[in-house]
């Protein structure tokens, strides 16, 4: 019985923990047209861009004309990341609070790169997506997150 209590209380302080960092449910509307998703953000109250939802990218990022746009200082952190023209460092910001349709997630950290396209302003990558369980229903055009 006792065993039962630790596990709870572990769990309980698990959820609390999650919920500090993020909200834990929505449905967001996507943009695209299946071989890409797009989806409005808006990034500490202030700014709201159009970034690509992308599996496959390991950290959020931001454009940098969006980054500057929010006056977002570099952390003392930077990422090496591997692009077409080889190594190239690219400094990390921490965004205070993303919001998604009526999901909120605080303390999320960004690189600054150009490598996001002229009409996006960011993608969201795993570092966020991986805080909630997600799913995308591309007949109803529409980012779970759970």
């Amino acid at each position: 019985m006792r065993l039962a209590a630790v596990v709870v209380a572990a769990i309980l302080t698990t959820s609390c923990a999650l919920s500090d960092r993020a909200s834990r449910k929505g449905e967001v509307p996507l943009r695209g047209d299946g071989t890409s998703w797009l989806v409005q953000v808006t990034v500490n109250d202030r700014a709201s861009g159009l970034f690509l939802v992308d599996t496959g990218a390991s950290y959020c990022v931001l454009a940098p004309a969006f980054a500057r746009a929010l006056a977002l200082a570099p952390t003392d952190k930077a990422i090496t990341l591997h692009t077409a023209n080889g190594l190239v460092r690219a400094p990390v910001v921490s965004i205070a609070t993303l919001d998604l349709g009526t999901t909120r997630a605080h303390d999320v950290q960004a690189i600054v790169h150009d490598a996001v396209g002229p009409k996006v302003d960011g993608v969201i990558g795993l570092n966020f997506l991986n805080q909630y369980r997600y799913a995308i229903d591309p007949q109803r055009r529409t980012l779970h997150l759970q």
